[in-house]
């Protein structure tokens, strides 16, 4: 198995195998990480795909001075970001009928609950929004992405305690906004 880094530079000398082997390697990935975000089959689904329309088009500026893993995560959660700052997102009600998120469910489910989370991740993406990108891609990736401190400050390239500090301020900000709700 080849190295993202040299399917960069396959996918750079347009052979396409490299770009398929790559989309195949991280799409279900990127697609939970934006699902757990947005709570929205479609709207997961269409980000995931610009995010992939934006990897492809930029691999020129990959400098590998990160890793691929790490420039793709920032991708995606700046994406996610862009999508709850954007205004159609604030006007929109969500987007999925209520037919579409009940199809795989079992007779147990209980859809109160469904919406609820819906809601909540809404909000909380809402709030993560406001912050700079350097504090929403830490939240994103702890929370989303299900990575440790010590993952997150290797793939960014920051220490720990760097990593704990964004996290917490963006958590506190959350559970503040959160109260006065």
């Amino acid at each position: 198995m080849a190295s993202d880094e040299k399917l960069v530079r396959r996918i750079l000398r347009r052979q396409r195998e490299a770009a398929d082997e790559l989309f195949e390697r991280y799409y279900t990935k990127i697609y939970a990480y934006v699902y757990r975000q947005t709570g929205a089959v479609d709207l997961a689904r269409d980000i995931t795909q610009d995010i992939f329309l934006t990897v492809f088009t930029s691999l020129g500026t990959f400098d590998g001075r990160a890793s691929f893993r790490t420039w793709l995560y920032k991708i995606a959660a700046n994406k996610v970001t862009d999508c709850y700052r954007s205004r159609a997102h604030r006007e929109a009600v969500l987007s999925e009928p209520l037919e579409d998120a009940c199809d795989n469910v079992s007779d147990g489910f209980d859809i109160e609950r469904l919406l609820e989370c819906r809601e909540d991740i809404q909000a909380v993406m809402e709030t993560v929004s406001q912050f700079e990108p350097s504090r929403a891609v830490v939240f994103q990736m702890k929370i989303f992405g299900e990575m440790t401190f010590a993952e997150i400050a290797a793939q960014l390239g920051i220490s720990e305690n760097t990593v704990k500090t964004r996290f917490y301020t963006v958590l506190r900000k959350i559970r503040k906004e959160r109260e006065n709700d």
